[in-house]
């Protein structure tokens, strides 16, 4: 944060030139100056005024700079850079010249929307080249452009009554330039800059009258009165002509404030905007009835903006503290300027000229190329002299891992033919396994019923089921089927379950579960099947 600060204000009208310090008790009026233009616009310069213009901030408003909004996402700051960057080029060329552009987010009214809102200031070049050879013309240069109206912001904020929530709609009309601010408590909701000012009165008298520019601002500045209040009360009749005049270009001033207001309800999606008063500053801020004019065409206050009012103007010379008294309304802007670079934490939007960009693009971005390449360098020179013993450690490193790679290699091709061995083999351990439960299962059953088969019965097949592989693997099982027929009077159904039960109870027959189930016949026999499973499940 600088603790001096020099601003010069270049309007149509007449230049101003101011210069501020920051201290324990606030900002401190240094210097002030100002010269007024002559017919053709031209000011003489001001470097006979005796204030030091070195490092000066300048002003920029009405068609020397153009204003934007952009509704973007949460973005970081390199992306937002990026975004605004593409902007800036689509408007240079669309605008057929070389552009200067800065821009800053406005403060957030609504943390749920998802958008923020930048806002993006515009200066052709050829109108900074022309403000810097004014200044330098001066002996003075420029190190910064800033757009008036948030100059206007920052002073308000500084040097201005602030009231938490009140809405108050900054007004500085000047010669040919309107800059306006609409701020809610500290945060600003909108700023415009207008290609109008006092110089539409001018315009309409000189009209009525048919006399020149000069003789019209002399007549506005002597007899104008548009206050409502004075209406039908003019001290002649020349006056009221005046008034009459005036009147309409009074209107002019009233619609860029109310289309302004307007705006900014679009802009904010604050439908239900209220001003609570409106505060002037400019050269037409002290035009006779303008207040009262606007008070009741905007139905609101309107009062003069007086920032000087709560400065230390001691340190000024005699003279220059007279000047400045006789021209407070048209030095806000300055003083705006000033304490833009006085105060880090107030708004910030400098439009800087090409040798500041450049000093700014070898700051930021050269000097740290330079100095990563420095220490590329070093880190090179520093392996090439490490090089030869880095790169033999290497090679006999390389030549033990392909000595362990190999070794390993060996051990997992020697391992993995082990178990395709032995997958293989237990392969053929279990289907041999399988073959020989089922024939032992098959003796065992084949001789219990040898042994116990009663004469009423004969058996018709004896099979071994069960078996397969993987998972569609049975339990093995030996099926007995048979038959019977009635002897001696003995009933068959008897013979055959008393057959079963002695197969179950025969010795050869121990840990087998054989089970019995009829089959059906057509003729008087009856057959039946049993069933010996040899194991629970199939290994």
């Amino acid at each position: 944060m600088a603790t001096k600060a020099t601003a010069c204000d270049l309007g149509s009208h007449s230049a101003k030139a101011l210069v501020a310090s920051a201290g324990k008790h606030g900002v401190k009026v240094l210097r002030f100056a100002a010269v007024q233009r002559g017919d053709d616009g031209v000011a003489p310069s001001l470097a006979g005024c005796g204030v030091p213009l070195g490092g000066a901030v300048c002003g920029l408003s009405g068609r020397d700079m153009m204003l934007r909004y952009s509704q973007v996402p949460p973005t970081p700051d390199w992306q937002l850079r990026n975004l605004m960057d593409l902007e800036i080029a689509d408007l240079a060329q669309q605008s057929g010249g070389a552009l200067s552009a800065d821009y800053n987010l406005m403060p957030s009214q609504d943390a749920e929307s998802g958008v923020d809102t930048v806002l993006l200031a515009l200066a052709k070049d050829e109108a900074l080249d022309r403000c810097q050879g004014e200044v330098a013309a001066a002996g003075g240069a420029v190190a910064a452009f800033v757009p008036n109206c948030t100059a206007l912001y920052n002073c308000f904020l500084k040097c201005g009554p602030v009231e938490a929530d009140a809405v108050v709609c900054l007004v500085h009309v000047g010669h040919q330039t309107i800059d306006v601010a609409i701020v809610k408590g500290t945060d600003l909701l909108f700023a415009r800059n207008l290609s109008t000012g006092a110089k539409v009165f001018d315009d309409a008298i000189a009209g009525a009258f048919g006399v020149s520019e000069r003789k019209a601002e002399a007549l506005k500045k002597d007899l104008l009165d548009i206050d409502p209040a004075n209406r039908g009360r003019h001290a002649s009749g020349q006056a009221e002509k005046v008034a009459l005049a005036a009147t309409s270009a009074a209107g002019a001033i009233t619609s860029a404030i109310q289309s302004s207001i307007s705006f900014c309800k679009a802009q904010t999606k604050m439908a239900d905007l209220r001003v609570d008063r409106v505060l002037l500053s400019g050269g037409g801020a002290r035009l006779r009835g303008l207040r009262g004019f606007l008070r009741e065409a905007l139905r609101c206050p309107v009062e003069e903006f007086d920032p000087f009012a709560n400065l230390d103007l001691s340190d000024l010379p005699p003279a220059e503290a007279e000047l400045l008294a006789s021209m407070r309304s048209e030095a806000v802007i300055a003083l705006g300027l000033a304490v833009g670079r006085l105060d880090d934490s107030l708004y910030a939007i400098e439009i800087l000229p090409e040798a500041a960009r450049k000093a700014q693009r070898f700051r930021e971005r050269t000097i740290w190329n330079i100095a990563a390449g420095v220490v590329v360098a070093a880190v090179l020179a520093l392996e090439w002299s490490h090089g030869s013993k880095v790169v033999a450690a290497a090679q006999v490193a390389g030549s033990q891992l392909r000595r362990q790679i190999g070794a390993a290699t060996a051990i997992q091709t020697d391992a993995e033919a082990q178990i395709a061995a032995n997958k293989s083999e237990r392969g053929l351990v279990e289907h041999l396994a399988n073959q020989a439960l089922v024939q032992h299962g098959l003796l065992r059953v084949s001789r219990a019923v040898a042994a116990h088969l009663p004469p009423q019965l004969w058996i018709e097949k004896i099979e071994a089921s069960g078996g397969g592989a993987g998972g569609q693997r049975k339990r093995p099982a030996i099926v007995v089927e048979g038959a019977g027929k009635e002897v001696d009077g003995v009933q068959t159904s008897s013979v055959i379950l008393a057959f079963k039960q002695a197969m179950q109870a025969d010795p050869g027959m121990a840990g087998l579960e054989p089970t019995m189930v009829p089959i059906p016949t057509q003729d008087k026999s009856e057959r039946f099947r049993i069933t010996v499973e040899l194991a629970k499940e199939a290994q």
